[in-house]
């Protein structure tokens, strides 16, 4: 904090930072208890923060979602993670369950970024895949869907909806109508979804706009907003957001 080369206004948030954690320190470590090797001792100040991540982090996460949307976000419905894979890995653990015909089925767009097909090999969930329309500039089609629940159902329980928007590789960003299509598809079949949604700003192409599935979603108003659950993931190590 004394060094003259870094600037002030970056020295007042680390400060506001290290006085929202416990201790006053970002973590615990062990350091070498000199001058007697074998023994060790710990750095002054530091602790655990709680486990959805630090108050104060989770509060400024808050308000850029409430600019972002237009509409209320609390800091208790934001977990902090370390980076957007590991939390949509925790979330698929938490909602895959049962075995046989129960089994947890998870519906993923193909092309995808395969941390999905990755992780629900590794719990060994079913994979039900449904086709972006290449011809249509990889648009999500929700016959395409309903296909892909149908044919499901004959095998295990679908119970989750993993959509990504912006999409990854293939780039394509939902407009709102399909993004209400989507949610109006979870609320009859009763899917928990999941958007991911890391790539929000980076869309760049003319008429194209960001539109995120919580924002709509409470824009709809009930029973939609009041009945679909849904879990977003977004990720500073993306567009412009990290410092």
């Amino acid at each position: 904090m004394k060094d003259e080369s870094v600037p002030g206004d970056a020295k007042e948030r680390v400060q506001r930072l290290l006085a929202a954690c416990g201790g006053g320190s970002v973590g615990r470590c062990r350091l070498p208890a000199a001058p007697r090797a074998g023994r060790w001792r710990r750095a002054r100040g530091g602790s655990y923060s709680a486990s959805p991540g630090v108050q104060m982090v989770r509060e400024n996460v808050a308000r850029f979602i409430e600019r972002r949307d237009g509409v209320p976000a609390k800091a208790d419905d934001i977990f902090l993670s370390a980076g957007a894979s590991d939390a949509i890995v925790t979330m698929l653990k938490l909602l895959v369950w049962g075995s046989g015909s129960s089994r947890t089925g998870v519906l993923i767009p193909i092309p995808q970024y395969p941390l999905y097909s990755a992780a629900l090999a590794e719990l060994d969930a079913p994979q039900l895949r449904y086709f972006l329309a290449e011809e249509r500039c990889w648009a999500l089609d929700v016959a395409e869907l309903r296909r892909a629940l149908a044919e499901g159902r004959r095998r295990c329980c679908p119970r989750v909806l993993c959509i990504i928007n912006p999409g990854n590789p293939t780039g394509q960003v939902q407009s709102r109508e399909c993004i209400e299509d989507v949610i109006k598809f979870a609320y009859e079949e009763k899917l928990f979804l999941m958007a991911d949604e890391v790539y929000q700003d980076n869309v760049y192409a003319e008429g194209s706009a960001f539109h995120s599935f919580k924002k709509v979603l409470m824009e709809m108003g009930p029973p939609y907003s009041d009945s679909v659950e849904l879990a977003s993931f977004h990720s500073i190590s993306k567009g412009f957001m990290g410092e």
